[in-house]
C-alpha cells in the first residue's frame, strides 16, 4: 500500500475543504478528522518501516525511514492535539472580540498546511525540496504567528520572517555547496540530489566543498530550530501566536528544522569521517543549554518562559548526537518524543490562563488559579513537572540516558556542563511555576472559559505521555533505536 502521498494529501485536502466552509465549527470538525487520519497512517507508517525498513515512491522522490515515520508520527499527535484545542480556543477568542472570524477560518486553513510542509520535510528524499519545504512551512507559519494583527503580533511575526529568511537563504548555500560537492569534474552528467544516493556516494564527495555546506546549514536551519545564538525569533513569536500555533511550533516544528540538519549531519559525518559536525552540534547544544537558564530565570512572560524551556531542550537534543554514542543518540531521540508531548500541554494551559486573566505577565497571574481552572491546574503542573525533568515522565529517562552516556564515555567535563544547566532550568522553572500554582490568591477571580476547555487536547497529550513514560511498545522501541542507528550512520 502507497502510504507517502497519502500522508502529504490528508492535511492538504483539509485545508482545500476548510478554504470552502464558512461554518468554524465544520472546519475545526475537518481539522481533527484530516488529523485523525494523518495519525492513523503515521501509525501504519511505522509498521510499514519496521517490516521493509524503507519506504519510496515516485521514483525515490519521496521516501521514508525509521527517522521519517519517527517524526511523521510526532507531527500528527501534535497537530491533532492542537485542532482538538482550537475549536474551543478561538471559540472564546470570537466571543471576547481578540480575534475575527475571518482570521479563525485562516487559522483553520494555514493550520493543516503547515503540518502538510512539515510531513514534505521529513519524507523528501531531494535535498532541495526539503529546504523547499521548510520555507512552505515558515511562510504559513509566520501567518498563524501574526493572527492576532496586534502591533505586538505584527513585530514579532516581522522578527520571525526576518531571521527565518536570512537562516533560510543561508541553508540555501550550504544546500548548493552539498550539491557542487558532489560534481565531479570529468562527468558530463549531473549528480542526483537525493540523499540516499548521496549517501551512497559519500566517499567521492569534495570533503573541503561539505564541511563548508555544513556551516551554512548549522547556522540557516540551527536558525530556524531556534538554537543559540540564532534564537533570538523564537521568544516573540511563540508568545504573541495564538496557544494552539505554539503548540506547533515548541513541539514539531523546531524538532523539523532539527531534522533536516541531522540529514546534512549523517551526510557530512560519511564524507568527511571526522568529529566536524558532530563537534559544531556539540558546541551549538551546549551553549543553547547554558543560555537558556538565565532567561528562564528572569522571564516575567509566561509564554516566554516556555521558549526558553524549548532553547534548553532543543540544546540538549543536539548535545545527545553531538556525542555520537548509541547511547546518547537515542536519548535524544527519546527527548524529541517526550517533548513534544509535554510542551503542548503548558502552550494550552497558558492560552487558558491568558483568556482568564487577560495577560501572560505572571506577577499579574498570581496564585490561586487552582479555585479558578481546576482542570487546567492540574494539566499545566503534571505538565511542568515533566518538563523539568522529575520522575515518573520520560523527559527524566532521556536526560539520564543523555547523562549517563556522556559519564560512561569518559566525557567528565561535557556531563557536568549539561548537570549544572538541567540544574539551573530545573530551579528556574520551580521557581517560576510555583509563583503562579502556589499560595492563596492574589485576588478572587471568576473563569470566562468552560471548566473542562482544553481538557480533550491536554488528556490526549498528558495521557499519552504518561502511558510511553512508564511503556514503551515494543514497535515504538524498534523505530527509536532505528532512527538512532542512521544519526549514528550505521547502514
Amino acid at each position: 500500500m502507497n502510504l507517502l502521498i497519502p500522508i502529504l494529501v490528508a492535511p492538504s485536502l483539509a485545508a482545500c475543504v476548510c478554504g470552502l466552509l464558512r461554518s468554524r465549527r465544520a472546519m475545526g470538525m475537518v481539522n481533527v478528522l484530516g488529523f485523525l487520519v494523518l495519525l492513523g497512517m503515521g501509525t501504519q507508517l511505522l509498521r510499514e518501516v519496521l517490516a521493509r525498513k524503507v519506504l519510496t515512491e515516485c521514483d525515490e522522490f519521496f521516501r521514508a525511514d525509521a527517522l521519517s515515520a519517527w517524526m511523521v508520527l510526532l507531527i500528527a499527535i501534535v497537530s491533532l492535539a492542537s485542532s482538538l484545542y482550537a475549536g474551543s480556543y478561538f471559540r472564546q477568542d470570537v466571543a471576547a472580540g481578540t480575534v475575527t472570524p475571518a482570521r479563525v477560518k485562516e487559522f483553520f486553513v494555514l493550520t493543516p498546511l503547515f503540518t502538510a510542509g512539515m510531513l514534505l520535510v521529513v519524507l523528501a528524499n531531494n535535498l532541495g525540496v526539503m529546504w523547499f519545504a521548510l520555507e512552505a512551512t515558515a511562510l504559513s507559519s509566520v501567518l498563524l504567528v501574526a493572527l492576532y494583527n496586534r502591533a505586538h503580533s505584527l513585530e514579532a511575526a516581522w522578527k520571525y520572517v526576518m531571521l527565518g529568511s536570512v537562516g533560510l537563504a543561508l541553508a540555501l548555500f550550504g544546500t548548493v555547496f552539498t550539491y557542487a560537492a558532489a560534481i565531479e569534474k570529468a562527468s558530463t552528467s549531473l549528480p542526483s540530489f537525493n540523499w540516499s544516493h548521496l549517501m551512497l556516494s559519500s566517499g567521492q564527495l569534495n570533503p573541503g566543498m561539505i564541511q563548508l555546506a555544513f556551516v551554512f546549514v548549522l547556522v540557516g536551519y540551527g536558525t530556524k530550530a531556534g538554537l543559540a545564538p540564532m534564537h533570538t525569533w523564537l521568544p516573540d513569536a511563540h508568545s504573541e501566536a495564538p496557544s494552539p500555533t505554539s503548540a506547533m511550533l515548541s513541539g514539531v516544528s523546531l524538532k523539523v528544522a532539527l531534522y533536516a540538519l541531522l540529514r546534512f549531519h549523517i551526510l557530512a559525518t560519511a564524507c568527511l569521517g571526522s568529529g566536524f559536525s558532530r563537534t559544531a552540534l556539540l558546541v551549538f547544544g551546549l551553549g543553547s543549554m547554558c543560555l537558556a537558564a538565565p532567561f528562564i530565570l528572569v522571564q516575567t512572560n509566561l509564554k516566554r518562559l516556555l521558549a526558553y524551556s524549548s532553547l534548553e531542550h532543543v540544546g540538549l537534543i543536539c548535545v545527545g548526537v553531538g556525542l555520537n554514542l548509541p547511547l546518547t543518540i537515542f536519548g535524544a531521540i527519546l527527548h524529541m518524543g517526550y517533548h513534544a508531548l509535554t510542551k503542548p500541554i503548558l502552550f494550552f494551559a497558558a492560552g487558558n490562563i491568558h483568556q482568564t486573566c487577560h495577560t501572560l505577565q505572571m506577577r499579574l497571574i498570581g496564585p490561586g488559579l487552582a479555585s479558578v481552572l481546576p482542570v487546567t491546574v492540574i494539566c499545566m503542573a503534571l505538565a511542568a513537572i515533566a518538563a523539568i525533568g522529575l520522575p515518573p515522565f520520560g523527559l527524566f529517562f532521556s536526560e539520564m540516558t543523555v547523562l549517563s552516556g556522556a559519564f560512561s564515555a569518559g566525557h567528565v567535563l561535557i556531563t557536568t556542563v549539561i548537570l549544572l544547566a538541567l540544574l539551573a532550568s530545573f530551579s528556574g522553572i520551580l521557581f517560576q511555576f510555583s509563583r503562579i500554582l502556589l499560595g492563596a490568591p492574589k485576588l478572587i477571580r471568576k473563569s470566562v472559559i468552560a471548566p473542562l476547555q482544553g481538557a480533550p487536547a491536554m488528556g490526549l497529550l498528558l495521557g499519552t505521555l504518561l502511558l510511553f513514560s512508564l511503556w514503551l511498545p515494543n514497535p515504538l522501541l524498534q523505530v527509536m533505536h532505528r532512527a538512532a542507528a542512521i544519526i549514528g550512520g550505521e547502514p
